[in-house]
Protein backbone atom coordinates (compact mmCIF):
# COMPACT_ATOMS: atom_id res chain seq x y z
CA UNK A 1 0.00 0.00 0.00
CA UNK A 2 1.07 3.35 -0.95
CA UNK A 3 1.20 5.17 2.37
CA UNK A 4 1.68 8.88 0.67
CA UNK A 5 3.46 10.26 -2.28
CA UNK A 6 6.52 12.10 -0.52
CA UNK A 7 6.52 8.50 1.34
CA UNK A 8 7.15 6.70 -1.65
CA UNK A 9 9.62 9.35 -3.00
CA UNK A 10 11.83 9.06 -0.10
CA UNK A 11 11.73 4.96 0.35
CA UNK A 12 13.56 5.62 -3.54
CA UNK A 13 15.57 8.19 -2.42
CA UNK A 14 16.84 6.33 0.32
CA UNK A 15 18.31 9.41 2.61
CA UNK A 16 19.17 11.86 -0.56
CA UNK A 17 18.15 15.27 0.34
CA UNK A 18 14.23 16.11 -0.96
CA UNK A 19 14.07 19.39 -2.56
CA UNK A 20 10.86 19.61 -4.17
CA UNK A 21 10.35 21.38 -7.49
CA UNK A 22 6.69 23.49 -7.02
CA UNK A 23 6.76 24.10 -11.01
CA UNK A 24 4.77 21.32 -12.23
CA UNK A 25 2.07 21.18 -14.16
CA UNK A 26 1.24 17.56 -14.51
CA UNK A 27 -1.44 15.47 -11.99
CA UNK A 28 0.79 12.04 -12.59
CA UNK A 29 4.70 13.71 -11.21
CA UNK A 30 6.14 15.34 -8.26
CA UNK A 31 9.60 16.71 -9.28
CA UNK A 32 13.00 17.04 -7.47
CA UNK A 33 15.41 19.20 -7.74
CA UNK A 34 19.13 17.94 -7.47
CA UNK A 35 22.52 18.99 -6.12
CA UNK A 36 23.83 18.48 -9.28
CA UNK A 37 21.66 20.93 -11.11
CA UNK A 38 19.64 18.15 -12.73
CA UNK A 39 16.36 16.98 -12.05
CA UNK A 40 14.29 14.44 -11.15
CA UNK A 41 10.41 13.77 -12.08
CA UNK A 42 8.55 11.16 -10.40
CA UNK A 43 6.00 9.93 -12.81
CA UNK A 44 3.06 7.48 -10.95
CA UNK A 45 1.19 5.27 -12.92
CA UNK A 46 -2.14 6.83 -11.88
CA UNK A 47 -2.72 10.67 -11.13
CA UNK A 48 -1.15 11.81 -7.58
CA UNK A 49 -3.23 15.42 -7.76
CA UNK A 50 -6.78 16.30 -6.95
CA UNK A 51 -8.59 17.36 -10.35
CA UNK A 52 -10.80 20.15 -8.82
CA UNK A 53 -8.02 21.58 -6.44
CA UNK A 54 -4.52 20.71 -7.88
CA UNK A 55 -3.49 20.11 -4.40
CA UNK A 56 -1.06 16.46 -3.90
CA UNK A 57 -2.89 13.67 -2.65
CA UNK A 58 -2.14 12.49 1.21
CA UNK A 59 -4.60 9.26 1.00
CA UNK A 60 -5.58 9.45 4.48
CA UNK A 61 -8.96 9.08 5.89
CA UNK A 62 -10.48 11.91 8.11
CA UNK A 63 -13.18 11.00 10.70
CA UNK A 64 -16.14 12.11 12.17
CA UNK A 65 -17.86 10.58 14.46
CA UNK A 66 -18.66 7.14 12.84
CA UNK A 67 -17.93 8.28 9.48
CA UNK A 68 -14.94 8.63 7.60
CA UNK A 69 -14.19 10.83 4.56
CA UNK A 70 -11.22 10.68 1.20
CA UNK A 71 -10.49 13.00 -1.32
CA UNK A 72 -9.20 10.78 -4.49
CA UNK A 73 -7.85 11.82 -7.64
CA UNK A 74 -11.32 12.85 -8.97
CA UNK A 75 -13.66 11.59 -6.43
CA UNK A 76 -14.82 11.90 -2.98
CA UNK A 77 -15.15 8.75 -0.92
CA UNK A 78 -17.50 8.63 2.18
CA UNK A 79 -17.46 5.79 4.60
CA UNK A 80 -19.85 4.53 6.97
CA UNK A 81 -22.14 1.21 6.71
CA UNK A 82 -21.79 2.12 2.62
CA UNK A 83 -18.67 3.17 0.97
CA UNK A 84 -20.14 5.87 -1.31
CA UNK A 85 -17.74 7.12 -4.15
CA UNK A 86 -19.12 10.25 -6.04
CA UNK A 87 -17.52 12.34 -8.79
CA UNK A 88 -18.79 14.69 -11.60
CA UNK A 89 -19.39 11.14 -13.63
CA UNK A 90 -21.17 9.82 -11.17
CA UNK A 91 -21.96 7.36 -8.09
CA UNK A 92 -21.05 4.12 -6.71
CA UNK A 93 -21.99 2.42 -3.55
CA UNK A 94 -20.61 -0.72 -1.64
CA UNK A 95 -23.15 -2.22 0.70
CA UNK A 96 -21.24 -2.80 3.39
CA UNK A 97 -23.56 -4.60 5.87
CA UNK A 98 -22.33 -2.81 9.22
CA UNK A 99 -21.08 0.26 10.55
CA UNK A 100 -17.22 0.69 10.90
CA UNK A 101 -15.78 -0.28 14.31
CA UNK A 102 -12.74 1.72 14.39
CA UNK A 103 -11.17 4.67 12.06
CA UNK A 104 -7.65 5.31 11.85
CA UNK A 105 -5.88 7.59 9.37
CA UNK A 106 -4.91 4.99 7.01
CA UNK A 107 -7.49 2.23 7.69
CA UNK A 108 -11.40 1.54 8.52
CA UNK A 109 -11.92 -1.49 10.37
CA UNK A 110 -15.06 -3.28 10.16
CA UNK A 111 -16.23 -7.55 11.36
CA UNK A 112 -15.34 -8.83 8.33
CA UNK A 113 -12.45 -5.81 6.16
CA UNK A 114 -10.67 -3.88 6.39
CA UNK A 115 -10.28 -0.76 4.12
CA UNK A 116 -7.04 1.30 3.24
CA UNK A 117 -7.37 4.14 0.64
CA UNK A 118 -6.28 4.10 -2.92
CA UNK A 119 -5.71 7.36 -5.24
CA UNK A 120 -9.31 7.18 -5.94
CA UNK A 121 -11.39 4.86 -4.09
CA UNK A 122 -10.33 1.91 -1.48
CA UNK A 123 -8.94 -1.22 -1.40
CA UNK A 124 -10.79 -3.72 1.18
CA UNK A 125 -8.76 -6.66 2.73
CA UNK A 126 -11.86 -9.59 4.06
CA UNK A 127 -12.01 -12.29 5.52
CA UNK A 128 -13.26 -15.03 3.27
CA UNK A 129 -15.91 -17.35 4.48
CA UNK A 130 -15.34 -21.51 4.28
CA UNK A 131 -15.74 -21.57 0.73
CA UNK A 132 -12.96 -18.99 0.38
CA UNK A 133 -14.99 -16.18 -0.89
CA UNK A 134 -16.65 -12.95 -0.01
CA UNK A 135 -19.76 -10.82 -1.59
CA UNK A 136 -21.21 -7.54 -1.62
CA UNK A 137 -24.00 -5.84 -3.22
CA UNK A 138 -22.64 -2.62 -5.77
CA UNK A 139 -25.30 0.12 -6.65
CA UNK A 140 -24.49 2.74 -9.45
CA UNK A 141 -26.33 5.78 -9.81
CA UNK A 142 -25.90 5.91 -13.76
CA UNK A 143 -28.55 4.09 -14.79
CA UNK A 144 -27.13 0.73 -16.92
CA UNK A 145 -24.11 0.50 -18.00
CA UNK A 146 -21.86 -2.09 -20.33
CA UNK A 147 -19.90 -4.41 -18.46
CA UNK A 148 -15.95 -5.45 -19.18
CA UNK A 149 -14.92 -8.00 -17.13
CA UNK A 150 -13.03 -11.45 -16.77
CA UNK A 151 -12.10 -13.21 -13.37
CA UNK A 152 -9.33 -10.24 -12.33
CA UNK A 153 -11.65 -7.38 -12.76
CA UNK A 154 -15.11 -6.21 -13.12
CA UNK A 155 -15.50 -3.10 -15.02
CA UNK A 156 -18.74 -0.81 -15.62
CA UNK A 157 -17.87 0.64 -18.64
CA UNK A 158 -18.49 4.82 -19.57
CA UNK A 159 -17.25 4.34 -22.88
CA UNK A 160 -16.67 1.15 -25.07
CA UNK A 161 -12.39 1.81 -23.81
CA UNK A 162 -13.44 3.63 -21.02
CA UNK A 163 -14.55 2.13 -17.14
CA UNK A 164 -16.72 4.09 -15.09
CA UNK A 165 -15.70 2.05 -12.15
CA UNK A 166 -13.59 -0.74 -11.65
CA UNK A 167 -13.25 -3.51 -9.07
CA UNK A 168 -9.99 -5.63 -9.82
CA UNK A 169 -8.34 -7.89 -7.31
CA UNK A 170 -5.15 -8.13 -5.77
CA UNK A 171 -4.97 -11.47 -4.54
CA UNK A 172 -4.88 -13.60 -1.04
CA UNK A 173 -3.45 -12.11 1.74
CA UNK A 174 -1.55 -13.86 4.30
CA UNK A 175 -0.79 -13.12 8.17
CA UNK A 176 1.71 -10.86 6.91
CA UNK A 177 -0.06 -8.73 4.62
CA UNK A 178 1.87 -10.55 1.64
CA UNK A 179 -0.02 -11.68 -1.26
CA UNK A 180 0.50 -15.33 -1.66
CA UNK A 181 -1.99 -16.57 -4.55
CA UNK A 182 -4.72 -14.87 -7.12
CA UNK A 183 -8.35 -13.93 -6.08
CA UNK A 184 -10.98 -13.98 -8.89
CA UNK A 185 -13.90 -11.65 -9.19
CA UNK A 186 -17.66 -13.08 -10.67
CA UNK A 187 -20.70 -10.78 -10.61
CA UNK A 188 -24.43 -11.01 -10.95
CA UNK A 189 -26.52 -8.26 -12.17
CA UNK A 190 -29.91 -8.20 -10.00
CA UNK A 191 -31.50 -5.30 -11.98
CA UNK A 192 -30.12 -2.33 -13.74
CA UNK A 193 -27.83 -0.66 -11.42
CA UNK A 194 -27.45 -3.62 -8.77
CA UNK A 195 -25.01 -6.30 -8.87
CA UNK A 196 -23.66 -8.62 -6.56
CA UNK A 197 -19.68 -8.59 -6.63
CA UNK A 198 -17.91 -11.89 -5.15
CA UNK A 199 -14.62 -12.64 -4.44
CA UNK A 200 -12.67 -15.68 -3.79
CA UNK A 201 -9.64 -17.57 -3.40
CA UNK A 202 -7.66 -19.74 -6.14
CA UNK A 203 -7.67 -22.05 -3.95
CA UNK A 204 -10.61 -22.42 -2.66
CA UNK A 205 -9.81 -22.11 1.02
CA UNK A 206 -10.37 -19.80 3.87
CA UNK A 207 -7.70 -16.35 4.07
CA UNK A 208 -8.10 -12.99 3.29
CA UNK A 209 -9.09 -10.96 0.12
CA UNK A 210 -7.75 -8.22 -1.39
CA UNK A 211 -9.21 -6.34 -4.26
CA UNK A 212 -9.65 -2.45 -4.85
CA UNK A 213 -12.49 -0.31 -6.16
CA UNK A 214 -11.74 2.91 -7.82
CA UNK A 215 -13.37 5.71 -10.36
CA UNK A 216 -11.73 5.58 -13.38
CA UNK A 217 -8.82 7.52 -14.45
CA UNK A 218 -6.53 7.25 -17.31
CA UNK A 219 -3.26 6.08 -16.43
CA UNK A 220 0.09 6.68 -17.39
CA UNK A 221 0.99 3.28 -18.83
CA UNK A 222 -0.86 0.95 -21.23
CA UNK A 223 -0.90 -2.52 -19.97
CA UNK A 224 -1.63 -6.18 -19.99
CA UNK A 225 -0.93 -9.30 -18.19
CA UNK A 226 -1.37 -12.60 -20.80
CA UNK A 227 -0.85 -16.11 -19.45
CA UNK A 228 -0.95 -19.59 -20.76
CA UNK A 229 -3.74 -21.40 -18.67
CA UNK A 230 -6.34 -18.69 -19.91
CA UNK A 231 -4.84 -18.26 -23.54
CA UNK A 232 -7.44 -16.10 -24.82
CA UNK A 233 -8.11 -13.76 -21.52
CA UNK A 234 -6.97 -10.10 -22.21
CA UNK A 235 -6.40 -8.14 -18.67
CA UNK A 236 -6.24 -4.51 -19.64
CA UNK A 237 -7.98 -3.37 -16.31
CA UNK A 238 -6.30 -5.76 -13.85
CA UNK A 239 -4.19 -4.09 -11.05
CA UNK A 240 -1.42 -7.35 -9.95
CA UNK A 241 0.61 -9.40 -11.95
CA UNK A 242 1.85 -12.79 -10.98
CA UNK A 243 5.10 -12.58 -13.59
CA UNK A 244 6.79 -15.69 -14.49
CA UNK A 245 5.28 -19.84 -13.54
CA UNK A 246 2.39 -20.24 -11.25
CA UNK A 247 0.22 -23.11 -10.43
CA UNK A 248 -3.25 -20.53 -11.05
CA UNK A 249 -1.74 -18.59 -14.18
CA UNK A 250 0.54 -20.99 -16.14
CA UNK A 251 2.99 -18.62 -17.94
CA UNK A 252 2.89 -14.90 -17.64
CA UNK A 253 3.74 -12.53 -18.80
CA UNK A 254 3.65 -8.12 -18.44
CA UNK A 255 2.99 -5.83 -21.56
CA UNK A 256 3.49 -2.47 -20.85
CA UNK A 257 3.98 0.77 -22.97
CA UNK A 258 3.92 4.86 -21.62
CA UNK A 259 1.59 6.85 -22.94
CA UNK A 260 3.55 9.54 -23.57
CA UNK A 261 0.40 11.98 -24.26
CA UNK A 262 0.13 12.07 -20.42
CA UNK A 263 3.65 13.52 -20.16
CA UNK A 264 3.90 15.82 -23.19
CA UNK A 265 6.24 18.24 -20.62
CA UNK A 266 9.43 15.80 -20.39
CA UNK A 267 10.12 15.62 -24.07
CA UNK A 268 12.18 18.87 -24.53
CA UNK A 269 14.87 17.86 -22.09
CA UNK A 270 18.03 15.87 -22.30
CA UNK A 271 17.05 12.58 -20.44
CA UNK A 272 20.25 11.06 -18.21
CA UNK A 273 18.17 7.95 -17.06
CA UNK A 274 14.73 6.17 -16.81
CA UNK A 275 14.09 3.64 -13.96
CA UNK A 276 10.69 1.63 -13.79
CA UNK A 277 9.61 0.79 -10.05
CA UNK A 278 7.32 -2.42 -9.71
CA UNK A 279 5.43 -1.98 -6.12
CA UNK A 280 6.24 -5.64 -4.69
CA UNK A 281 3.44 -7.47 -4.22
CA UNK A 282 5.16 -10.61 -2.76
CA UNK A 283 8.21 -11.79 -0.98
CA UNK A 284 9.23 -13.34 -4.23
CA UNK A 285 12.96 -13.64 -5.08
CA UNK A 286 12.29 -14.11 -8.60
CA UNK A 287 14.50 -11.44 -11.00
CA UNK A 288 12.57 -10.17 -13.83
CA UNK A 289 14.50 -8.99 -17.50
CA UNK A 290 12.82 -6.48 -19.28
CA UNK A 291 12.63 -7.10 -23.52
CA UNK A 292 11.60 -5.07 -26.48
CA UNK A 293 8.43 -5.83 -28.20
CA UNK A 294 9.02 -6.67 -31.81
CA UNK A 295 5.37 -4.74 -33.13
CA UNK A 296 3.28 -2.26 -31.34
CA UNK A 297 0.85 -4.12 -29.12
CA UNK A 298 -2.69 -3.37 -28.41
CA UNK A 299 -3.50 -3.48 -24.80
CA UNK A 300 -7.57 -4.27 -24.67
CA UNK A 301 -6.65 -6.83 -27.52
CA UNK A 302 -3.64 -8.88 -26.39
CA UNK A 303 -4.02 -12.35 -25.36
CA UNK A 304 -1.29 -15.14 -24.84
CA UNK A 305 -2.78 -16.97 -27.86
CA UNK A 306 -2.08 -13.42 -30.15
CA UNK A 307 0.76 -12.31 -28.12
CA UNK A 308 3.49 -10.58 -29.53
CA UNK A 309 7.32 -11.41 -29.21
CA UNK A 310 9.93 -10.34 -27.78
CA UNK A 311 12.94 -8.40 -29.36
CA UNK A 312 16.12 -7.86 -27.87
CA UNK A 313 16.38 -7.87 -24.28
CA UNK A 314 16.78 -3.90 -22.33
CA UNK A 315 17.71 -5.10 -18.75
CA UNK A 316 16.66 -6.85 -15.39
CA UNK A 317 15.24 -6.13 -12.33
CA UNK A 318 16.70 -5.23 -8.84
CA UNK A 319 15.37 -5.42 -5.54
CA UNK A 320 14.94 -2.36 -4.26
CA UNK A 321 12.93 -2.50 -0.81
CA UNK A 322 9.25 -2.66 -1.61
CA UNK A 323 10.02 -2.26 -5.25
CA UNK A 324 11.55 -4.28 -8.37
CA UNK A 325 13.20 -1.55 -10.10
CA UNK A 326 14.32 -1.71 -13.74
CA UNK A 327 16.47 0.52 -15.86
CA UNK A 328 14.49 1.65 -18.95
CA UNK A 329 17.34 4.03 -20.21
CA UNK A 330 17.93 2.33 -23.49
CA UNK A 331 14.54 2.13 -24.42
CA UNK A 332 13.42 5.49 -23.70
CA UNK A 333 16.17 7.26 -24.53
CA UNK A 334 17.17 8.28 -28.07
CA UNK A 335 20.48 8.19 -28.63
CA UNK A 336 20.74 10.68 -31.44
CA UNK A 337 19.01 13.53 -29.69
CA UNK A 338 19.37 12.34 -26.41
CA UNK A 339 16.16 13.43 -25.57
CA UNK A 340 12.83 10.85 -24.79
CA UNK A 341 12.04 8.21 -27.23
CA UNK A 342 8.71 7.35 -27.94
CA UNK A 343 8.95 3.66 -27.66
CA UNK A 344 6.40 0.59 -28.92
CA UNK A 345 7.02 -0.65 -25.36
CA UNK A 346 8.58 -3.70 -23.30
CA UNK A 347 7.61 -7.42 -22.44
CA UNK A 348 8.22 -8.40 -18.56
CA UNK A 349 9.29 -12.02 -17.79
CA UNK A 350 10.97 -13.90 -15.38
CA UNK A 351 15.17 -14.06 -15.99
CA UNK A 352 14.97 -17.24 -15.37
CA UNK A 353 12.03 -19.56 -17.00
CA UNK A 354 10.43 -21.97 -14.49
CA UNK A 355 11.72 -20.04 -11.35
CA UNK A 356 8.21 -19.26 -10.16
CA UNK A 357 6.71 -16.29 -10.03
CA UNK A 358 6.85 -12.61 -8.47
CA UNK A 359 4.02 -10.40 -8.15
CA UNK A 360 3.41 -6.91 -8.92
CA UNK A 361 1.15 -4.41 -9.42
CA UNK A 362 0.60 -2.99 -12.88
CA UNK A 363 -0.44 0.35 -13.82
CA UNK A 364 -4.12 0.19 -13.51
CA UNK A 365 -3.47 -0.01 -9.67
CA UNK A 366 -4.12 2.94 -7.50
CA UNK A 367 -3.40 0.92 -3.98
CA UNK A 368 0.04 0.54 -4.95
CA UNK A 369 1.00 2.73 -8.15
CA UNK A 370 3.98 1.95 -10.22
CA UNK A 371 6.44 5.00 -10.46
CA UNK A 372 8.77 5.95 -13.69
CA UNK A 373 11.56 7.82 -12.56
CA UNK A 374 13.10 9.89 -14.90
CA UNK A 375 16.17 12.31 -14.20
CA UNK A 376 16.73 15.08 -16.76
CA UNK A 377 19.11 18.09 -17.51
CA UNK A 378 16.46 21.18 -17.31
Amino acid sequence: MMKTVIDEIRKLRKGAPLAVDTHNSSRYRLIVNEDDGSKTAYYFSAPVYNSGSGRLLDCKFRADGNKAYLTGSNSNITVSDRVTMESSDGRCSIDMGDEPIYILDTEVHFERCVLFPTTNGVALKCAAGKDGSVSFDVEVGNGELMVRSNDRYFALMAEQFKPFVTFSCIGKVDASGRITAPCRIEYERLDDTVYKITVSTMDGSAGYCLFEANFYESKLFQDTTVESKNPSMNNAFGTSAFIGSSLFCGEQWLYSRPDFSRMPEIEEHLINKAILHLPRLDESNVELSAYRVTARFCSFGSSWDSRIGEGAPISDSKTNGSYQSIDLTKLLLSRDTGRLLRSDGLILKPRSKGSGCSAVSTADSCFAPQILEINYKS
